[in-house]
């Protein structure tokens, strides 16, 4: 499956749950969805978050921008990065089973995992470059994740 067939195009004024596809693939467009999720309302916030444990998205966060920052670092092509992001999936999936990920966070971040697979299989130094731009917004998320957790503590 292709980059552009995974992720669904995005206008300023959609839902905030959906990735834009021109993320990954243009700086341009990368530096306005971090702004774009550093910035949302506690109530946006809340609707991409919801039950997400702040420590079990550290968890999924460390071990993809783990494997991210391998690829990035990378000399020559390592098959072992599939098997590295391929285990972030089922890290993903495994949180949302126990409810510490929501749904819609994990589908998020599991798009931006499978869109990075997609080009390491056909382009490594795309790749590279790919990983870079996913590192950079999963960082957003984390912050993201971490200030809503916060505010809602505060708030009860």
């Amino acid at each position: 499956m292709s980059l552009s067939s995974r992720l669904s195009p995005q206008s300023r004024g959609s839902s905030p749950l959906e990735l834009n596809i021109n993320v990954l693939n243009r700086e341009d467009e990368l530096a306005k969805e971090v702004e774009r999720i550093l910035s949302m309302s506690f109530q946006q916030a809340g609707s991409f978050i919801a039950n997400t444990s702040v420590t079990a998205y550290r968890r999924v966060h460390e071990i993809v921008t783990s494997a991210l920052d391998r690829l990035i670092g990378s000399v020559e092509q390592d098959p072992a990065i599939l098997v590295d992001l391929s285990k972030a999936l089922i890290l993903i999936k495994y949180q949302v089973v126990r409810n510490q990920i929501s749904g819609t966070l994990a589908n998020y971040v599991g798009n931006v995992i499978k869109s990075v697979i997609d080009v390491v299989r056909t382009n490594w130094e795309e790749a590279k470059r790919i990983a870079r731009n996913a590192r950079t917004l999963l960082d957003a998320l984390v912050v993201l994740v971490q200030d809503y957790s916060k505010h809602h503590r505060e708030k009860e």
